[in-house]
C-alpha cells in the first residue's frame, strides 16, 4: 500500500461498517493533559483551542513530554467552557491552580521552533512561567499563536486536498489526529498474546478524532472521508515515538507499546498507527457522528 501517493486511489462512496466517532479529545497545551468534549469546532488551523499554547525553553525550542515526562503533570481546563479560543486554567498535582489568560495585542512576541517550524507567537507573562517552569522541572516560558502566526500546512499531511494557503497550530503537523479504538483493543490482544498485559489508556495515543465500528486499522486505507458534515482528506499516516511508552498518570517510561506495535506496524522503518488528516473548511464534528469514505488507498 503506496501511502502517500493521492493518484493511487478507488472512488467509491460509502459507509464503513457504522463506523462513527466514539471520542473526541483537544490538547490545548501541546503535550500536556488533553479534554474530553463531546463537539469540536473546527476553525482555519484545526480543532478551536487545540494547541495553541506551547511551552519552549529559553531559545525558543519546543518542549514536549517525549523528553520531559512532567509535562503530563499538567492538566488545562478552558476559563470559560463557551470560549476555547480563551483563558485557560492550569492544574498540577500538589500545586495551586493557574488562571492564565490570552496575552493581549502587545504582549511580548517570541520566535519559536516546532519541528522544523518557525513561528511568532507571544509571551503568556512570567506567572505562567514561573509556574510551569517549578511544575516540570525545567526553565520554560509559555506562549500562545495570535492570529498572524504563520506556520504553513505540509501537502503531505493534507492527503488529496490543497493545502496551499493553510496553516496549522502547533500540531506535529497536521490538522487533526484520527485513530480506531478497534486498532488499539487489537494492540492489547497481541500484547496478551506475549504474555505482556498491559492496558492500552487511549492517551498515550493523543488522537483529537476516536472511532468505533470499524475493522482494525481500517483508517489506513481511506483518502478522503466525510465525518458528519465535515469533509476531510487523508495524509500520512502517524509515526509513533516513545511517547506512547509512558504511562500519562504515573509518567513512568517502558519499552511497550511500541515494541510490539514495531513488530507489524513498522512501514519505511517507522512505526504507524492513526492518520494525520485535514479538514476541507471550517465545521463541526460530534461524538456519534457517522463515518462516510469517499476514496479509498489502493
Amino acid at each position: 500500500m503506496n501511502i502517500d501517493d493521492p493518484s493511487r486511489l478507488q472512488t467509491e462512496t460509502r459507509s464503513v461498517s457504522g463506523a462513527h466517532v466514539a471520542a473526541l479529545t483537544i490538547y490545548p497545551v501541546k503535550s500536556t493533559a488533553g479534554i474530553d468534549v463531546s463537539t469540536i469546532e473546527l476553525d482555519a488551523r484545526g480543532a478551536t483551542g487545540d494547541r495553541r499554547w506551547l511551552l519552549v525553553d529559553e531559545a525558543g525550542a519546543a518542549i514536549t513530554a517525549r523528553e520531559c515526562h512532567a509535562m503530563l503533570r499538567i492538566v488545562p481546563s478552558f476559563l470559560d467552557v463557551a470560549d476555547r479560543d480563551g483563558g485557560l486554567q492550569l492544574a498540577a498535582d500538589g500545586e495551586p491552580s493557574l488562571p492564565v489568560h490570552v496575552p493581549p495585542p502587545d504582549a511580548e512576541r517570541r520566535q519559536v521552533v516546532v519541528w522544523d517550524d518557525a513561528v511568532m507567537a507571544h509571551d503568556a507573562g512570567d506567572e505562567a512561567a514561573t509556574w510551569c517552569t517549578r511544575v516540570i522541572g525545567r526553565k520554560t516560558r509559555v506562549v500562545r499563536l495570535f492570529d498572524e502566526s504563520r506556520r504553513p500546512l505540509k501537502a503531505k499531511y493534507a492527503g488529496p486536498l490543497p493545502h496551499a494557503g493553510r496553516d496549522v497550530a502547533f500540531t506535529d503537523g497536521a490538522p487533526l489526529m484520527m485513530l480506531g479504538l478497534p486498532g488499539i483493543a487489537a494492540l492489547e490482544e497481541r500484547l496478551a498474546a506475549g504474555g505482556r498485559v498491559l492496558a492500552m489508556d487511549r492517551r498515550r495515543f493523543r488522537a483529537n478524532v476516536w472511532l468505533s465500528g470499524l475493522e482494525p486499522h481500517a483508517e489506513d486505507r481511506w483518502l478522503r472521508l466525510r465525518i458528519g458534515d465535515v469533509a476531510l482528506g487523508a495524509g500520512t499516516l502517524c509515526s509513533r515515538c516513545v511517547l506512547t511508552t509512558v504511562d500519562p498518570d504515573t509518567r513512568e517510561q517502558g519499552t511497550e507499546p511500541l515494541r510490539t506495535l514495531a513488530g507489524y506496524r513498522r512501514i519505511d522503518g517507522l512505526v504507524m498507527f492513526g492518520v494525520n488528516v485535514t479538514h476541507a473548511a471550517p465545521g463541526r464534528i460530534q461524538v456519534g457522528d457517522p463515518v462516510v469514505v469517499e476514496a479509498f488507498r489502493t
